[in-house]
């Protein structure tokens, strides 16, 4: 079979009343561009124009393009216009869904279904099948379903059915026919707590549910809750518990804590006391510490870490001298640390230095340099002399 090329496209094209403006040809499953004697711009493969004898079908009128997702609109050659993503034109092969027969249904089919019940339609407007409109059965009751649960479903009047939602106006109902009021402004659902009165003045909270399907109501009266003058009493016995200091910490007391100390609690969420938070010191040096730490007497750890640091300093250069500046070292450098790791007081013509990262040990010990710990709960003017004692640098 001979090989197709662009000129049978072109041939093609103008048996249609065409022309093919691609300029370029692989295979007969590439799309080529078509342009139709309408003006109609449209890209497919020579195969679906040759064998299966395709011609211009629509064209999209859309005049912006996002993504293959978002929906376009489109026109066939019947007159129909619809909306369809890229991607079910392209590559689902869906075209216009009127001549489908299965185009999106309109106000005027919601209009005819209600009709078709001896019913009503009362929505002014129609988005989509799934979106709750407004419907009224012969009997007069009213609410809300989508179109979709009314045509598929052969759902109708859930209030006829005996399985309508409740709403507030049920719930204060209920209440006025036993004595008493439902204090609620808003409700959400059967299972969401409202407030409630007796006819003696308690008010209390519970579901609808269990009002309703339980037959519960007032718990005071019935003794299961306490009174006012039991919880003034518990008041008594129990006291403040701010005063106590057992009140629950708030993201506010954080702040009020670090504003105290001249710094800053960055956090904006705050869930307990042993979690942590972002916090700032007034040198601008930022570390993570829950706030029960923080509250405990903690506070920057790189201002002490600095401090500890700059005095085992002074006491090691009165015993050696300064000591170098350079502290980061080739054979410090691994793959985690590019940049090198930084020794806190290095002394090169001793071999010796002082830190307290074990990785760091581990580096200086195989470059046969000297490293000692001074731990912070140690006393920096013993240690530090048994130390270059030990190591034969001081008598």
């Amino acid at each position: 079979m001979r090989k197709l090329s662009l000129n049978d496209a072109c041939i093609v094209a103008k048996e249609h009343g065409g022309i093919c403006p691609s300029t370029e040809y692989k295979n007969n499953r590439t799309p080529l561009m078509w342009h139709c004697s309408k003006n109609h711009v449209w890209n497919a493969p020579l195969s679906r124009i040759k064998n299966l004898g395709q011609w211009c079908s629509g064209q999209c009128l859309s005049e912006k393009y996002i993504n293959h997702r978002l929906p376009l609109l489109w026109h066939c050659i019947k007159g129909h216009l619809w909306y369809a993503s890229l991607s079910n034109v392209k590559y689902h092969g869906k075209w216009c869904p009127y001549r489908a027969g299965n185009a999106c249904l309109t106000l005027e089919d919601a209009k005819q279904i209600a009709l078709s019940r001896n019913g009503k339609y009362l929505s002014t407007a129609y988005s989509n099948s799934k979106t709750p409109m407004t419907w009224k059965c012969h009997q007069g009751h009213i609410w809300n379903s989508p179109f979709h649960n009314i045509k598929n479903s052969s759902s109708w009047c859930p209030y006829c059915a005996g399985i309508a939602k409740l709403t507030l106006e049920d719930a204060k109902q209920i209440a006025l026919s036993r004595d008493g009021e439902c204090l609620s402004t808003e409700y959400k659902n059967i299972d969401e707590p409202l407030t409630w009165h007796c006819q003696f003045n308690h008010q209390w909270q519970n579901t609808l549910y269990y009002i309703k399907n339980k037959g519960q109501w007032c718990p005071f009266c019935i003794g299961r809750y306490q009174s006012i003058e039991d919880m003034r009493k518990l008041a008594q016995e129990v006291g403040c518990p701010y005063c106590a200091g057992s009140m629950k910490l708030t993201l506010e007391d954080a702040k009020q804590i670090a504003l105290s100390r001249h710094g800053q609690c960055l956090s904006t969420k705050y869930k307990n006391n042993q979690l942590s938070l972002l916090w700032c010191c007034k040198e601008g040096h930022l570390w993570q510490a829950s706030l029960g730490n923080v509250k405990s007497g903690t506070w920057c750890p790189y201002c002490s870490k600095y401090k500890r640091e700059r005095l085992c300093r002074e006491i090691m250069s009165k015993y050696l001298g300064p000591p170098s500046k350079i502290r980061r070292l080739d054979f410090l450098k691994t793959l985690d640390h590019p940049t090198g790791l930084e020794l806190d007081i290095y002394y090169p013509q001793y071999g010796f230095a002082t830190e307290r990262d074990q990785l760091k040990k581990e580096l200086c010990e195989e470059n046969l340099i000297a490293l000692r710990y001074v731990w912070y709960f140690e006393d920096p003017y013993i240690v530090i002399p048994e130390h270059l004692r030990e190591l034969g640098l001081i008598e």
